[in-house]
């Protein structure tokens, strides 16, 4: 197929890789970089095609779930920098029922809260985690 063709599949696979993030796409790059290396010794297009996708597939089954474990080991989430940030009751919606309601303000926008506990319009809060797209409180 020539170094040429390997070459543009690098650089396309690549660029899907910025557009799509998701870790397979950049080991197809990877494979296509090195089929674009090894093209100028080998003139069979099935050969080339071979190497493509045994390298492509021994990348994505062996290495991107070790690179995907290191980089979400490294990348706090948001709920664990939230912990404890202290919030303030805006507005009680419910309290008749085990799980409470709330609104409080948090980064500038309204959320919908939740607890088992009682607390009142002003009381200050804390979060305690995230059920969902709901803020669970704590006193």
């Amino acid at each position: 197929m020539g170094s040429i063709f390997w070459a543009i599949s690098t650089a396309i696979f690549g660029i899907l890789e910025i557009i799509i993030p998701g870790l397979i796409t950049i080991w197809m790059a990877l494979a296509a970089l090195i089929v674009t290396l090894l093209s100028g010794f080998i003139n069979n297009p099935l050969i080339e095609f071979f190497i493509f996708s045994i390298l492509s597939l021994i990348f994505i089954l062996f290495t991107r779930p070790i690179l995907q474990k290191y980089i979400k080991s490294r990348i706090p989430t948001f709920n664990s920098t939230m912990i404890s940030k202290e919030l303030k009751i805006e507005k009680v919606i419910n309290i008749d029922k085990k799980t409470k309601e709330y609104e409080v303000k948090f980064k500038g926008a309204i959320w919908t809260a939740i607890s088992e506990e009682i607390f009142q319009t002003g009381d200050i809060v804390k979060i305690d985690g995230f059920e969902g797209n709901k803020i669970v409180l704590k006193k």
